[in-house]
Formats: C-alpha cells, sequence, structure tokens
C-alpha cells in the first residue's frame, strides 16, 4: 500500500513536464513527502541548503534534521498539511556539516481527484534575512490564499513563488507566452498586460546585447543561465533583476519550444552593493588621502593597516609595519601614559593625547594622537590612530614663548634706539639704547608726549611742525617711512644727526601707533669719507695693476718671441747658449711678473673664481706635461696616479687648480736633482652626499726643508733657502699665491718635510657632486679630445718624447706640428697690433705655420682693411691707438655684410672675467693671451678651417 502511495505521488510529479522543469531548476528546496512522512521526491536545491545530495536526502528521516521543538512544529504543519490546510512557518534544521540553520517552510497538502495524496514543501534559507515589512506578510498570505484554490502542481508553484515565473517564446520575438501574478508586485503589471509582449520591450537599451549573448552562450548548450540586468517598470523606472532561465525542448526534438525563467527583484542588493562600493570608496580615499598619518590596530595593538603617510613619518615599509605592535615606536617615557590611553580607547572611549615617536632612524617626532574605537555589533574590535607631527609646532611655541620672555633682554642689548608711539603719540615702550643717546631715563618717557621734547627742528635747525613731522604722519596714517639724516635732541640741549626708519604698529587691521628706530650717525660722516677714499685708492691700485700688466707684459712678450724665433733659426753653440740664457731669463722675469701681479689682485681682493665641470686627469695631465721635458733633462721620473672612486668631472676652478699644480711641481722640480716627483689623487669623507672632497699631494726626493723653517713657508716673500734661492731664483710669492688659491676653493694647503729626503705637499679641493657630468656628456668630452691619458687609478709615466717641447709658457713646434704650404692658402688673415715687436712676432709665427697675413696698426686700419679685402680671420689687440680692440669688433659688426664678416680673435695681455665678457658682447669669438702660444693658434686656425669646410658642404 505504502509503495502504491510513492508510486502515485511519482506519477502526478512526471505528468506534467513543465512542472517538473519548473521544478528541478527551482532556486528554492522543493520536498514532496507522502502519507507517513518520509520525503519521497526533492530537487536539486537540497544539496546547496543541507549539504546532503538528494539521493542521501532522501534515506534520512526528519528527525536527523530537527530537534525538539523544531520537529514538533515541522511535524504539526505536516499534520495540518494532511488535513487539509496549507502554512508557513519558520524552523531550524542541521545541515550535514552540523550547522544550524534557519528556513522559512511553506506546506500544502498534495490533492489528487479529491483526495490528499502528500504534502508539498516550499524551503528557503532565511537565516541571513528577516523578512520584517508588510509588503512580504501580505504576499505570503496571497499565496497561501492561491495555495488553496490551486488544482494543479504548476499553479501551486508559479502562482504562490515570490519570483516571477515566466515561460517566453524561444524565437528573436521573446514573447511572454505566461507570467506569474508576481510581476504585478514586482514590475506593476498585471500577467495579462505582459502576456503577448515582448521582453526585449522591458529591457534597458544597453543591456540587450549582453542578454542575447548570454542567451546564446549558455542556452544552445542546455546549460542554465543566470544573469543578471535591468527591467522597467510600469512606472517608468529601471529595476535589477536576477533570471534563472533555461530552454524548454519540444518533445523528441532538439529544437529549443520555449524558455522557462524565474526572475527576482535584486535592486535592494544592488543598491546595498553600489552603497557598500561607495561607502567602502569614501573610507579608502579618506584613509589613503588624509593629509594625518592614520592606521588601524587589532586588540593587541598590532599594526593590521595604515596609509602611505604613515610610512612616510616613521620611515618604516607597509611590510614592517604590518603586525608590529605600535607601543614598540613609543618613547619609553612616555610608553605607560600610551598604555593606558590604548587601554580606554579598548573600552569604547576615543582618547586624545600628545606622546614622542621614534622613528627608524632614531630620531624622535612630537605627535598628537586621536585615539578612536573600532567597533561593530556594538563590540570594539580595534582602534583607529590618527596622528600629526607637531615637532616643529612645538618648537615654534617653544621659540615664541622664549622670544616673549627675551623681549626686554633684546630690545635692551640692541645698539639701534627703539621707541613706540600709541595713537595720541604718548611712549609706550622705549629701550635702554634709545633713553642713553637721548639722556633720559625710561621711565622718564613712558607714558608721556614726550616725542616733541627731542624732535623739534629739521636738520637746517628751522622748526618741525607736528603735522609736518615724518614720525606723527606714520602714527596718523600708518604709511612706513625713513630719513637718511635729521636731527634728534638730547636732555641737556645738545643735538646729534640720526638714520631713523618709522613703521605702524597694527593689531587686528587697526592702526594703533608706530614703532621708531633710529641711530646716531654723526661719526659715519668720518667713516664715509674714509671709506670713498679707500675705495678711490683700491680703484686706481687695479687701474694701475691693469696698466702695468698690459706695459710689462708687451715687452716681455715681444723678447721672449723673438727669442724663440731666434732659437728656431741656424746658431753657432756660443750664440745658441747666448739665446738659451735670454729667453731663461725672460721667463723667469715674466713669471716672477705674474706671481706679483696675482698676488695683488689676491690682496686686493679682485681674484674671483670661475667654476665649472671638467675632467679632472685632463687637466692634471696638462699641469704635468709642462714639465715632462725638464724632468727627461734631468732624469728625473715624473709620474701621476688617480684613485679608483675619484670622480672623472668634478666642479672648480681648473685654471686656479692647475695654477696650484704648476707651481707646486714647479717647486718640486726645482729643488730635486734626483729621484722622482709623484703627484697623487684621492678622495676623502665630504661633510655632506652633495659634495666631494679630493687631497691631491706632490711628493719630491729633493733637499727638503728644515723642521725649523716650515713655518715660514707659505707667508709672503719669505725664501726658507737663501742661499738656494740665490741658486734657483724665485720671489717667495709662490707658495703664498698656492694658499690665498686653495682656501679661496674652500681647501686647506700643508707640508710634510725632512731635510735631505723630500718633500710632500697636500691639499685639499672641495666639489659638487651635483656638478658631475654625465656618461653621455663624459663621452662626448672625450670624443672632443678630453678623454682620460693612462686610465683613471692607473700610474701613468708620459715619455717627454710624445708631447710639444715646453720652454716656459712658450711651446716651441716640433716638425709634426708644421702645415704645408699648401693646406693653408685657403685662409687670409689679418694682424691688429699697434706694438711694432709684437707684430713682427706675430707676422713670423704665422709664416712658420704657412700663413702670410696682413696688417692692421690700429682700429681705423682694420676697418679699412676689411673694406678693401675679405678676411677669414682677424687678429685683434684689444689696446691701440686711436680706436680700441672692442669698439673695433663693435664696428665691424655693424658696418660688415654676412659674407664678408670675419672671425675676430682678441689678443691681450691681461685677460679677466670682465674682459672676456666685453670681447664676446663685442662680437668675438674668443680671447687669447700673450705671451702667444703657436699650439694654441694653430688650433684656432684648424678649428676654424673645419667650420667653415662644414658651412661649405652645407
Amino acid at each position: 500500500m505504502l509503495n502504491d502511495k510513492r508510486s502515485l505521488l511519482k506519477e502526478i510529479i512526471e505528468e506534467d513536464s513543465t512542472y517538473r522543469l519548473i521544478y528541478d531548476n527551482h532556486p528554492d528546496t522543493i520536498c514532496i513527502i507522502d502519507m507517513d512522512g518520509q520525503y519521497v521526491r526533492v530537487n536539486a536545491s537540497v544539496e546547496k541548503l543541507t549539504g546532503y545530495t538528494p539521493e542521501h536526502f532522501l534515506l534520512i528521516s526528519p528527525e536527523q534534521l530537527f530537534e525538539g521543538q523544531d520537529l514538533n512544529k515541522r511535524n504539526l504543519f505536516y499534520s495540518r498539511a494532511l488535513a487539509g490546510e496549507q502554512g508557513s512557518f519558520e524552523v531550524s534544521f542541521r545541515r550535514k556539516d552540523g550547522e544550524i540553520r534557519v528556513v522559512h517552510a511553506t506546506y500544502a497538502p498534495i490533492v489528487y481527484k479529491d483526495k490528499i495524496v502528500g504534502v508539498n514543501s516550499f524551503v528557503r534559507d532565511i537565516t541571513d534575512l528577516k523578512i520584517t515589512q508588510e509588503k512580504n506578510l501580505t504576499e505570503k498570505k496571497r499565496m497561501r490564499d492561491a495555495l488553496r484554490e490551486s488544482e494543479g502542481q504548476y499553479r501551486l508553484i508559479s502562482e504562490y513563488s515570490m519570483d516571477l515565473i515566466s515561460r517566453l517564446s524561444a524565437d528573436e520575438s521573446k514573447t511572454y507566452l505566461y507570467v506569474s501574478p508576481s510581476s504585478l508586485a514586482l514590475l506593476g503589471y498585471t500577467p495579462e498586460e505582459m502576456i503577448g509582449t515582448s521582453a526585449i520591450d522591458y529591457y534597458h537599451p544597453d543591456d540587450i546585447e549582453m542578454i542575447e549573448e548570454h542567451v546564446n552562450l549558455y542556452f544552445s548548450q542546455g546549460h542554465v543561465s543566470k544573469m543578471t540586468y535591468r527591467i522597467r517598470h510600469k512606472d517608468g523606472r529601471y529595476i535589477w533583476f536576477e533570471s534563472s532561465a533555461r530552454y524548454k525542448f519540444l518533445d523528441n526534438s532538439d529544437e529549443p519550444g520555449e524558455i522557462i525563467a524565474i526572475s527576482r527583484d535584486v535592486n535592494e542588493r544592488k543598491e546595498s552593493e553600489r552603497r557598500l562600493q561607495e561607502s567602502q570608496q569614501r573610507y579608502r580615499s579618506l584613509f589613503e588621502f588624509n593629509p594625518a598619518s592614520v592606521y588601524s590596530v587589532d586588540l593587541e595593538g598590532k599594526y593590521t593597516s595604515l596609509n602611505s603617510n604613515l610610512e612616510s613619518l616613521l620611515g618604516y615599509s607597509r611590510e614592517e609595519l604590518l603586525g608590529r605592535k605600535h607601543l614598540e615606536m613609543i618613547d619609553p617615557e612616555d610608553l605607560h601614559q600610551m598604555v593606558v590611553h590604548f587601554e580606554m580607547a579598548k573600552q569604547g572611549k576615543s582618547q586624545n593625547f600628545e606622546t614622542t615617536v621614534i622613528c627608524k632612524g632614531g630620531s624622535r617626532l612630537e605627535m598628537t594622537v586621536t585615539n578612536v574605537p573600532i567597533v561593530v555589533d556594538g563590540q570594539v574590535v580595534g582602534v583607529y590612530g590618527i596622528i600629526s607631527d607637531i615637532t616643529e609646532r612645538k618648537r615654534y611655541v617653544e621659540q615664541i614663548e622664549k622670544l616673549s620672555y627675551l623681549h626686554s633682554l633684546i630690545l635692551g642689548s640692541v645698539s639701534e634706539g627703539i621707541y613706540g608711539l600709541d595713537s595720541h603719540g604718548r611712549t609706550v615702550f622705549c629701550n635702554q639704547a634709545a633713553a642713553t643717546m637721548l639722556g633720559y631715563g625710561i621711565s622718564d618717557l613712558i607714558g608721556d608726549s614726550s616725542h616733541h621734547l627731542f624732535h623739534h627742528t629739521k636738520i637746517d635747525g628751522s622748526a618741525y611742525p607736528l603735522e609736518e613731522c615724518p614720525i606723527i604722519l606714520t602714527v596718523e596714517d600708518g604709511i612706513p617711512r625713513s630719513m637718511q639724516e635729521d636731527v634728534f635732541w638730547r636732555r641737556d640741549g645738545s643735538s646729534f644727526l640720526v638714520e631713523y626708519s618709522v613703521n605702524p604698529m597694527i593689531e587686528k587691521n587697526e592702526l594703533i601707533g608706530a614703532v621708531v628706530v633710529f641711530n646716531d650717525i654723526t661719526g659715519e660722516r668720518e667713516i664715509m669719507r674714509a671709506k670713498e677714499s679707500a675705495e678711490r685708492a683700491d680703484q686706481a691700485k687695479s687701474e694701475f695693476l691693469a696698466m702695468m700688466s698690459h706695459e710689462i707684459r708687451t715687452p716681455m712678450n715681444g723678447i721672449i718671441g723673438m727669442i724663440d724665433l731666434l732659437l728656431d733659426t741656424e746658431l753657432d753653440e756660443d750664440q745658441r747658449y747666448y739665446a738659451e740664457v735670454i729667453s731663461s731669463s725672460s721667463n723667469a722675469l715674466l713669471s716672477i711678473l705674474n706671481e706679483v701681479l696675482d698676488f695683488s689682485k689676491i690682496e686686493a681682493g679682485k681674484m674671483a673664481l670661475e667654476y665649472e665641470n671638467f675632467n679632472l686627469e685632463s687637466c692634471l695631465t696638462g699641469a704635468v706635461d709642462l714639465f715632462l721635458p725638464e724632468a727627461a733633462k734631468k732624469s728625473i721620473q715624473l709620474q701621476y696616479e688617480i684613485a679608483n672612486d675619484v670622480p672623472s668631472f668634478i666642479t672648480s676652478d681648473p685654471s686656479r687648480l692647475r695654477q696650484v699644480l704648476v707651481n707646486l711641481i714647479g717647486n718640486a722640480l726645482k729643488f730635486t736633482d734626483e729621484g722622482s716627483i709623484q703627484v697623487q689623487v684621492k678622495q676623502l669623507t665630504a661633510y655632506n652626499e652633495q659634495s666631494s672632497l679630493l687631497e691631491i699631494s706632490i711628493t719630491d726626493t729633493g733637499i727638503g726643508i728644515p723642521a725649523d723653517k716650515l713655518h715660514q713657508l707659505f707667508q709672503s716673500f719669505s725664501q726658507v733657502h737663501p742661499i738656494m734661492n740665490r741658486k734657483y731664483g724665485g720671489t717667495g710669492l709662490g707658495l703664498s699665491i698656492c694658499k690665498k688659491i686653495v682656501e679661496m676653493m674652500g681647501g686647506f694647503i700643508a707640508v710634510e718635510s725632512t731635510e735631505g729626503v723630500g718633500s710632500t705637499f697636500r691639499f685639499t679641493l672641495l666639489s659638487d657632486v651635483r656638478g658631475y657630468a654625465s656618461e653621455e656628456e663624459q663621452q662626448g668630452l672625450e670624443e672632443l679630445g678630453a678623454s682620460d691619458i693612462g686610465g683613471a687609478g692607473s700610474l701613468s709615466e708620459i715619455s717627454a718624447d710624445v708631447v710639444p717641447y715646453y720652454q716656459g709658457e712658450v711651446v716651441m713646434l716640433s716638425p709634426e706640428l708644421q702645415i704645408k704650404q699648401d693646406d693653408t692658402n685657403t685662409l687670409s688673415l689679418l694682424i691688429a697690433e699697434d706694438h711694432p715687436v709684437d707684430c713682427q712676432l706675430f707676422i713670423q709665427l704665422l709664416e712658420k705655420l704657412g700663413y702670410h697675413p696682413d696688417l692692421a696698426h690700429n682700429g681705423i686700419e682694420v676697418v679699412e682693411a676689411l673694406s678693401a679685402k675679405k678676411y677669414d680671420m682677424v687678429f685683434m689687440d684689444l689696446d691701440m691707438p686711436i680706436m680700441d680692440g672692442i669698439k673695433s669688433a663693435r664696428l665691424i659688426r655693424q658696418l660688415m655684410s654676412a659674407d664678408k664678416m670675419p672671425a675676430i680673435i682678441g689678443v691681450s695681455t691681461n685677460i679677466s672675467k670682465e674682459e672676456q665678457e666685453r670681447c664676446i658682447a663685442s662680437g668675438m669669438e674668443t680671447v687669447i693671451s700673450k705671451p702667444l702660444k703657436p699650439w694654441e693658434i694653430n688650433k684656432l686656425l684648424e678649428d676654424w678651417k673645419s667650420r667653415r669646410a662644414f658651412f661649405y658642404e652645407l
């Protein structure tokens, strides 16, 4: 009998394929219970709800699911269903994994041919959902009423489901064939209004393409499709729907006949998700972009989250802080206070206090901290912390307090007289210096309108009406004023000259008086006259130095140049010896002249450093090369070494560095007759990361210096070896100049020496790291010829055979540097020089290089020569009669057309920075100095020929 009843229930279910399709795919759990209370059929949703597979679920009894009152309640409603009643109730049950869940269950009798043959159970998990709205109660009541009237299982499910159950045509129109009554509550349409219309008409236009793709992808494979989209309500608004649907195929066919869809309103869920996302975004923005440092800790005080500002503040990375206790960062002296505040925050009480935090590097910062408890479901689960750095503010407050405390001391200690007047002209404060200069006591002035007592006449002796007094005017209009000269009167009737300024006192945008600051300048007149006299004398000295430089260097240039030309001719042994003695003496005299002029410039404060980025080794080799021929003659090994960590490029004054090197190497070579001279460069530890400190040492094996004479070494005009100096020569200024130049460049110079063994001179050089050339710049410089010789870090010994022969400041060209006659006819040259010896020297020098220059003796002749003939280059002496070189260059730039414009090279005996700037501004290409250097002139000519050839090719 029991088997017959169960078979009957199964037949009823299998009769209607539509009901079976809905039954199998309904998201709620649907159970069929026989007359004995046993489950005989469940849909697939039971596994998600209970954890049991449908097959396993049918083998268990209700007692395994329900306990106590819940089992009684289930049995009660089951009994009522068998009695012909339907009912809904909430009940708890135990899942397979032991978890207790709450469900909403609807029990209804299954009636077949006017007989109850079983019970239908509709179960939905409502553990996380509480049905509190009246709408849901009404809907459940409507479902119960509809269930009483339903005669079929299909009607039982569709009519009383809270979801929208629909059947649609499978063609492109997607026409509604059936719509459950819930359409009215969900969409505002009655089923009759929707049946026969296309579902596409209800979709949001932006979702249609997505829906079509989804349907084609899943339906064609016979899968259940679940998608979320927007659908139009009758009132015109769109609400979010979530639908589960699949094809119902025609009998014995692969052709889809209908689409069965179960849809529910998820608008509230979507809105909740949107609000949650917005809330999370707001929280994240507030957290991450807060100008303060924000973090959260758990109840153990360990960091659980933090923003980037906290990383920057403490110096730790996020990875280093997460999971670490925040109390570890607190100064031990403040730790107890921090623990107390943290415990109070854990009790739900917000805290605000100040403390000291220790950062990663050990530095201490003063912080203001706000602790806010994190409360979830009425319980504190952590603490938010908001901290701000108030170190500077506290220091500022302390400084203000200190300044306030020292205000009277400051007023009393300054030498200027200071007093203040209120808006009525009464003295409100006065310092001791003002009272002393005026001959009053401070108490005599405070509180009285005493200004007229010491300021009542002008400097010419006429009366000073109050309405014209600058001080009283500022009190009235608030405009600052100052006077370079005025008269104040003392209490004893004597007067003195003053310089004063008066400024308004403003409080809350309201003028409340003025402050006067004055100085007694009576004695400054004599000082000003003395200063002006000293400046005139200094100017005269500078002009004298410039004139002497030109007047002495010009004949010296002629002497040296002519001797060099003479040495290049056929001479017998005696003649050559005499000429070499004259040349050596001339160069020595020029060296002495240079030292005297440099020393005078330094003493007058006229020597300025010109910083630039340059290759250190190129500068060093340039200085060493000068002495290689002399070292070779004396069989002395001259070497240099640069440590590996020394930068290739430094920022300093290369010309002054070279001057120091030349002087020190020259001294070493002068006093060394055998052995070696070594120049070494190494790097020392600088005081900051932006600077590089270099030490350059010159070590020789010469005669050495007595220990009791070392202190005289860098003194002006001192000669440690009077007898030796008569042998070697010298003014005693070289080392003094070196010392002053090194100190001007921010370094110091020292010497270590043992008499008879040798000496080591050391000096430091400070360079800015930020001035180093990049790899690209360095490569470019190397391509232009500034490459390292020997390589940094290597010990290089340069042979005298591979460099030109240097004699003092003049280079004697080797045969390889002579230019063939055929290669020079492409340049026409003009020399502008008034000194006859320099003219002859310049002409012969150029002729030796293969050129045939023309000659002009002043600026007018230069302009006339350029008007008559096209010249490629003009060597322009700066000091010429009638019209000097700079004026001539300007006139040439104005008169000559572009196709006839020559390159103008300035020539001078003394090239200062200001002189160079004037020459370039006048239109000159560059400036060269006397004595003339053949290699320098040859390089200028070769460069100009290359440039001209380049433009001809264009």
